[in-house]
């Protein structure tokens, strides 16, 4: 049997219990203890056959002496020697025994965990967007990284009926669908949902963020990296009284011929909800200023951010300073940044590589404007890390945005304010939102 450790670390009950012992040895025997410590908590998961998941136990007694190790649960878990082979889900209890020597009675410690099946991550299930009333029959189609065959079912029946993979539209109204796997002996049961509006229905808005806090956070998130925004010595981050409004300036003095400065200055980000400092380090605790962090790329199935679903557009107020705006180029770019990793493409600090989508956008006035930007028709693969057939829609469906970010599409390098300084100004009011 080919044995293979799993990579997949999620929640598990972790070691129950242990339970030693000394020995009845023979009259002057000296009790001995028992040290016995699986090498992992709550981090093997059952083996996709033809593998399995193993490890190496390890224990010590005081004696000295050598150890051996026993399965009592050898359907779920086998040993040889002194590898644990993890056979299927469940409980699994090994003992540890030391027979007795140097004068010592035997010990044995026994300890159980349980291994837990591996996760479905879901392939594919995308929506197929808003239908009229009585449209022609929809069909569904989704997958799972386990290839199990799934159903489908309806939890709107009174707006949309599934038969097989066969959607029927029957009145307004937002349908729901659910894309369900039923798990195996290797996988766990998993259900994916998708809404679908349905005649006057419209698609319910998502935030990314609802407003300010201070210079540094979001009601939600971060504002690029706690603290400083490292990048821009010349920055400045204000918000409103009440919260509502976020203005970010990036000033240059005059240079020394037009449009010479810092480029990297006009741009700040934005993370999704939930996303804490620590979530924006990599592992030698250097500060990345990005999601491109390899501790990101770890968050798990359940990745902080905002999945969009049936969402067509992403939705902002803003306003720029009347010289940006008067400038030769005053577009401005926004990218979202996806929690889909390629851990195979790293940069030369070790960075993972996320898939990134980028717009840019013209702006119609200097003023406060509503920007609508269309996900499907706007937005295009502007990183792909390396990955082939990737498409946006499908991107957007399975894995959540965690960062946007805003730049100039040039600085402005032309027109300069009363103070002789060139200025990108970014002024953002309201929230943010997919709808």
């Amino acid at each position: 049997m080919k044995f293979q450790i799993s990579a997949i670390a999620l929640a598990s009950a972790a070691l129950l219990s242990g339970c030693g012992g000394g020995g009845s040895g023979s009259e002057g025997s000296k009790e001995q203890t028992m040290s016995f410590l699986l090498p992992f908590s709550g981090q093997a998961v059952i083996g996709v056959p033809p593998n399995s998941a193993a490890t190496t136990l390890k224990a010590t007694a005081s004696s000295g002496g050598a150890v051996t190790f026993a399965s009592n649960t050898p359907d779920t878990c086998g040993v040889n020697g002194d590898q644990l082979a993890l056979l299927k889900a469940g409980e699994c209890s090994v003992t540890a025994t030391q027979a007795g020597a140097n004068g010592y009675a035997p010990v044995s410690q026994r300890q159980v965990f349980v291994i837990p099946k591996n996760p479905q991550l879901v392939a594919k299930f995308a929506n197929p967007g808003w239908q009229p009333v009585g449209s022609a029959p929809v069909q569904l189609s989704a997958s799972f990284n386990s290839d199990l065959p799934v159903t489908f079912a309806s939890k709107t029946p009174a707006v949309c009926s599934v038969s097989g993979s066969t959607l029927t539209t029957l009145a307004n109204g937002m349908c729901t669908v659910t894309a369900q796997q039923a798990g195996n002996d290797v996988y766990m049961p998993t259900t994916v949902e998708r809404n679908i509006p349905v005649g006057t229905e419209k698609p319910a808005a998502l935030n990314f963020l609802t407003g300010y806090k201070d210079g540094d956070t979001t009601k939600e998130g971060l504002i690029g990296h706690a603290g400083n925004q490292w990048w821009c010595q010349d920055c400045d981050r204000t918000v409103s009284n009440d919260g509502n409004s976020f203005t970010f300036t990036a000033s240059w003095g005059t240079p020394s011929k037009p449009g010479d400065w810092d480029y990297n200055s006009a741009l700040f980000q934005l993370f999704g909800p939930g996303l804490v400092d620590g979530d924006l380090y990599s592992p030698d605790g250097m500060y990345r200023g990005g999601v491109k962090s390899t501790a990101f790329s770890t968050l798990g199935t359940t990745p902080k951010g905002v999945q969009i679903d049936i969402q067509g557009g992403l939705h902002v107020n803003l306003a720029q300073n009347p010289e940006w705006f008067g400038s030769t180029n005053n577009k401005f770019n926004v990218e979202l940044f996806l929690a889909h990793f390629n851990p195979n493409k790293l940069d030369s600090k070790g960075n993972a590589c996320n898939v990134t989508l980028k717009a840019t956008v013209q702006p119609t006035a200097a003023a406060a404007t509503d920007y609508s930007i269309g996900l499907k028709d706007q937005f295009a693969i502007s990183e792909a890390c390396d990955l082939s057939g990737l498409d946006v829609w499908t991107e957007l469906q399975t894995y959540p945005v965690v960062e946007i970010k805003f730049s100039a599409a040039k600085p402005n390098g032309d027109v300069p304010n009363a103070s002789a300084q060139y200025q990108n100004q970014f002024k953002l009011t309201g929230p943010i939102y997919f709808q």
